[in-house]
């Protein structure tokens, strides 16, 4: 889905037709998840596959940050940096040097591409719109190195990708408009140019209270913090979350699209198979800030003249949703709300969010 617009009916329609597809797609990965369930921990390292979305039509609206799709393949229960890590292994070295390779934790690789997409309030205007943000689209991909102990994650990544009309943004949207015919969008020739961009991310998380995980009636307190540099974007940010309910696992939570951030495998020594053939759902809310400092889709190109609004320093984001785990498969569900983020945004920012997590 690409920033769509739908009439109440085809609004049910969709939602429908999406419920019914989640509740297979469930069903099919709740049958792998039992078979693996028998295989000892020590016999192999762990895999994950992540497919996140987020979308502004969950919340009934169409503009700003429109759409987001992120895959992450993910390996850990590492107790040594693998060599067959092809992606990852030229920047062995670096992150040696940083502590990633240290003997007392876990390890742990991610591999992640992905595309997010932006327009303004008005999709059906033709002309430029000054004061309303530029049309503009990303597409990235990202590799990730994790260091795990038993309550807290350090994550490193590096971001890179390009932004403007080789992108694609402006086609995903267009045939998913098309595909469900849906108000057409006029303004993409207003879009930022082309250009390359990169981002440096280091992120930390924290569990800094939690009783009985993966035991029952349970619930922790995650907090975190990180930031990135790079030509995309240049921020810092800081949030808690909180989790309540059965079975809640033993990760780090779930947060929304941003680099370096969409990895759900458990921590250290909790990935035994006889915690993974249980069923378990917690609600959460988690609320933080952002200090940005560069915002390639608000500040426009860095090297070529483009459209451009005055962007706000201090952006806040809150989160709220249920998740579901059965055996290997964990389900999320999200809504999302985020303050304005430039001085002529007439409203806030929201969208909701699927994220899906088979670990194999």
């Amino acid at each position: 889905m690409s920033g769509i617009c739908f009439s109440n009916e085809k609004k049910y329609n969709f939602f429908f037709h999406l419920f019914k597809a989640l509740v297979i797609l469930s069903l099919f990965w709740v049958a792998p998840s039992v078979l693996y369930a028998q295989v000892p921990c020590a016999s192999r390292d762990f895999r994950t596959f992540s497919l996140y979305i987020e979308n502004d039509v969950f919340a009934g609206d169409d503009d700003q940050y429109t759409n987001g799709l992120k895959l992450t393949w993910s390996r850990y229960g590492l107790s040594e940096l693998p060599e067959d890590a092809w992606a990852h292994r030229w920047l062995y070295p670096v992150v040696k040097r940083l502590g990633f390779s240290s003997p007392d934790s876990e390890k742990a690789l991610t591999f992640s591409i992905g595309q997010n997409m932006y327009t303004p309030r008005d999709i059906e205007e033709t002309q430029l719109i000054r004061d309303d943000r530029p049309y503009a689209g990303v597409t990235y991909i990202e590799i990730g190195f994790h260091r795990k102990l038993d309550n807290h994650m350090h994550t490193l990544g590096l971001c890179a990708g390009i932004v403007g009309p080789h992108s694609y943004a402006e086609q995903l949207q267009t045939y998913g408009h098309a595909l469900l015919s849906s108000d057409d969008t006029n303004g993409w020739d207003h879009q930022l140019e082309d250009e390359p961009v990169m981002c440096v991310i280091y992120d930390y998380k924290q569990k800094i209270f939690a009783s009985n995980i993966n035991a029952g009636i349970g619930g922790d307190a995650i907090f975190n913090t990180g930031g990135g540099i790079g030509n995309v974007r240049t921020f810092y940010n800081i949030g808690m979350m909180m989790r309540y309910g059965w079975n809640v696992p033993n990760d780090c939570g779930n947060f929304p699209i941003q680099p370096a951030t969409c990895f759900n495998a458990e921590l250290k020594q909790s990935t035994c198979d006889e915690k993974r053939n249980r069923f378990g759902v917690h609600l959460f809310l988690s609320g933080g800030g952002q200090a940005v400092l560069h915002d390639i889709f608000l500040d426009g190109n860095t090297f070529r003249d483009s459209h451009s609004v005055d962007k706000k320093p201090f952006v806040g984001v809150f989160m709220g949703g249920i998740g579901l785990v059965t055996g290997r498969v964990k389900t999320v569900f999200a809504y999302v709300a985020r303050t304005k983020s430039f001085e002529t945004q007439q409203n806030l920012e929201v969208f909701g969010s699927i994220n899906f997590s088979f670990q194999y």
